[in-house]
């Protein structure tokens, strides 16, 4: 399959999925935020990462067959950068409608022009071609060279339906209020204490969901969003 196939499975990560990161380091909100991409359809063809030097860890997580064909534009020339430039004011220098998919994970935070972003990926995707993406919500502060939103659900959806795209879907990150709690703790926590007290604050959450079980706390306590648009016309 390309990278108009179907979207998603069901996300629901497990207390051993998210431990096992956990402890080697990896933050709470983003190894949940990478585990939902293993529910997706094998990605290929011709692929711009936006922001992507250095390849983050969701890479490991991504579905990316082989015979794809990745290009990678950042505003610092970091390792395996194809493209040093600012997509807030430069174009790509690739043709029009020349992508299968266009990647945004943890970007659109650093951005401060999001319609002239999405301008631009619009204008490098093919019909059928789909953006896939992740911004934190809950979650520190953390300029890279700057820092400066964060979007709800409804204003991502609100975001990618102005410009033209159509949701495929918007999934928030998370579980309730005591892992998100826990996430603002994460970096002063040694890795290896996870194994202790991250397994208390799951079951913590799992007796309020049984306590309040019409209330979807992933949604009300959203440690991030994962989305994928597509572009249609």
């Amino acid at each position: 399959m390309n990278a108009n196939a179907s979207s998603t499975s069901p996300y629901k990560p497990s207390l051993f999925s998210v431990l096992k990161e956990a402890v080697r380091g990896k933050a709470v909100s983003r190894t949940m935020t990478n585990l939902f991409w293993l529910g997706v359809e094998p990605i290929s063809g011709n692929i711009l990462d936006i922001g992507g030097g250095s390849r983050g860890s969701h890479y490991r997580f991504l579905p990316i067959k082989k015979e794809a064909a990745i290009k990678v534009a950042d505003i610092i020339s970091r390792p395996g950068t194809d493209f040093v430039l600012d997509i807030a004011k430069e174009r790509v220098p690739l043709q029009d409608a020349s992508q299968n998919a266009v990647f945004l994970f943890n970007i659109l935070e650093h951005l401060n022009a999001h319609d002239t972003v999405l301008t631009e990926v619009k204008r490098l995707l093919k019909i059928g071609g789909r953006l896939y993406g992740s911004i934190p919500f809950l979650v520190n502060v953390h300029p890279d060279p700057a820092d400066y939103v964060r979007f709800t659900g409804e204003a991502l959806r609100e975001l990618f339906t102005r410009n033209g795209f159509a949701v495929i879907t918007i999934d928030p990150v998370g579980r309730g209020p005591f892992l998100a709690a826990y996430e603002q703790l994460d970096s002063l926590i040694p890795s290896v204490c996870h194994a202790v007290f991250l397994p208390l604050v799951w079951l913590a959450d799992a007796l309020v969901q049984r306590l309040r079980p019409k209330r979807d706390f992933p949604s009300i306590f959203t440690l991030a969003y994962n989305f994928i648009a597509e572009k249609r016309v």
